[in-house]
């Protein structure tokens, strides 16, 4: 059902937990996929396996996962350097939101931020935003070289370190063509000894993408691409940077980094957005 109730909308955390149940196309671990998390006990690389032992063919089938695909192309990963989108590209941008707003996760998120009164207009109203706020080049560090979905989703490198990279399929995607070294698992609760979880949704990695470091990293894996984007949308919405919610077992508190164009005097975008694991 991707009308929201009541409890949902006074209570965001309901309704991400609603989000979480409506992802049909989220994998299952140990059956469409499955994780070599090598514990890394020292700084250094010490695993020569990669992170995915396998990836089930299927998931290229799926359409939101195949429309993502054709995107990791479109970016320059270093910052300083203008992004040139083409026309391709553009349509590209736009098949990808187009087939995840027929998602039941984007479907609700949309009922939701109507409900809230948040946004306003038809569905194809919420698509153009979508693409404004997902895929409008802005500056991070050079004029035009940054967008919201670039940093999220497909990852940027600036003085020599990696910088978001919190999506699966781009590191699946990035392992799969040699770009990234996967370094081993790492965590941040006390017990770093204990063995993790291979069947978790959440995964905490060391890698480097292109001899650029990323000492620790933090992102869903298995998840389909519409979940996180509706996800990450529906708090940018409401403006929520921290959100706590428990998705199978797991205590997350799930980031949305607001960033300001302008010194901090220009409109309010979307600057990061990952989980990361709450632990007692």
């Amino acid at each position: 059902m991707t009308t929201p109730t009541d409890r949902e909308l006074s209570d965001v955390t309901l309704a991400l937990e609603k989000l979480w149940e409506l992802d049909e196309n989220r994998l299952q671990p140990g059956v469409d996929y499955a994780l070599n998390l090598v514990l890394a006990r020292g700084r250094s690389d010490n695993t020569s396996k990669k992170l995915f032992e396998f990836v089930d063919g299927k998931v290229g089938k799926i359409p939101t996962f195949q429309l993502f695909y054709h995107l990791l192309d479109n970016y320059i990963p270093q910052t300083g350097i203008p992004e040139e989108v083409d026309t391709h590209e553009l349509e590209e941008n736009r098949a990808f939101i187009k087939a995840c707003l027929e998602t039941s996760p984007m479907i609700y998120t949309y009922n939701y931020l109507k409900a809230k009164n948040k946004i306003k207009g038809s569905m194809a109203d919420f698509e153009k935003q979508l693409h404004k706020i997902w895929f409008d080049l802005y500056r991070r560090e050079g004029d035009d070289d940054s967008s919201a979905f670039e940093h999220v989703f497909v990852g940027e490198v600036r003085d020599g370190e990696a910088k978001a990279f919190h999506n699966w399929i781009t590191f699946y995607f990035n392992e799969k063509v040699g770009k990234i070294d996967y370094e081993g698992f790492v965590s941040n609760k006390k017990n770093r000894n204990e063995e993790p979880d291979p069947n978790s949704h959440v995964i905490e990695i060391r890698f480097s993408f292109e001899g650029a470091k990323k000492p620790f990293s933090t992102s869903f894996v298995g998840t389909s691409p519409e979940f996180e984007l509706s996800m990450y949308t529906l708090l940018y919405y409401i403006g929520k940077e921290n959100t706590k919610v428990t998705f199978d077992d797991v205590n997350l508190n799930i980031k949305v980094f607001p960033f300001f164009e302008k010194g901090g005097h220009g409109e309010r975008l979307i600057g990061s957005a990952f989980p990361m694991v709450v632990y007692n």
